[in-house]
């Protein structure tokens, strides 16, 4: 089974760089993935012990981004809990047997496993928490947009990117 920790670390990263004024707590990132405040809370604790994010407990407590965007790979994210970027090996019986390929297919598997993952996080390495969150924000823009009704041209002849946001032209 794969597991969503890495999935989760960049929402909550990217919720929290998205609009650095607001706090959010573990319970509402909870909410909003659909798990246990506690899941939320282990995986903010290995993001505060790398620096990624600082929390405060109780009353005006909260979680704070407490890197810079531009400055963080999701390469460096995944390398913080462990994300295994690929797939699970199968198991072997413990009976070994005569024939030798059970062994060697494993062995050639998890060869292709590393690799996979090392070049996953090559590939992430290239790509900013600051990129994941201007293509969060953008696509949140332009849904805005398009449930006022506004068409593709009007958006396209309208408005500008800057910084992940949608930006009215001016002129």
């Amino acid at each position: 089974m794969s597991s969503t920790r890495y999935s989760n670390a960049l929402h909550i990263l990217v919720s929290l760089a998205a609009d650095e004024s607001v706090q959010m707590s573990s319970a509402t990132f909870a909410r909003q993935l659909g798990t246990n405040p506690v899941v939320i809370r282990r995986l903010v604790a290995d993001l505060a012990k790398a620096g990624l994010v600082k929390t405060r407990r109780g009353q005006g407590g909260g979680i704070w981004l407490s890197t810079v965007p531009a400055d963080t790979t999701l390469g460096q994210i995944a390398d913080v809990i462990e994300a295994d970027m690929t797939f699970e090996a199968h198991d072997l019986p413990d009976e070994p047997g005569d024939n030798l390929l059970p062994s060697a297919i494993l062995t050639a598997v998890e060869a292709q496993r590393r690799e996979l993952h090392t070049a996953s996080i090559i590939q992430l390495d290239h790509i900013t928490l600051e990129d994941l969150t201007h293509a969060a924000t953008l696509r949140v823009d332009l849904a805005n947009l398009v449930e006022q009704g506004m068409s593709d041209k009007e958006i396209r002849e309208g408005y500008r990117i800057e910084n992940g946001r949608l930006i009215p032209k001016t002129g």
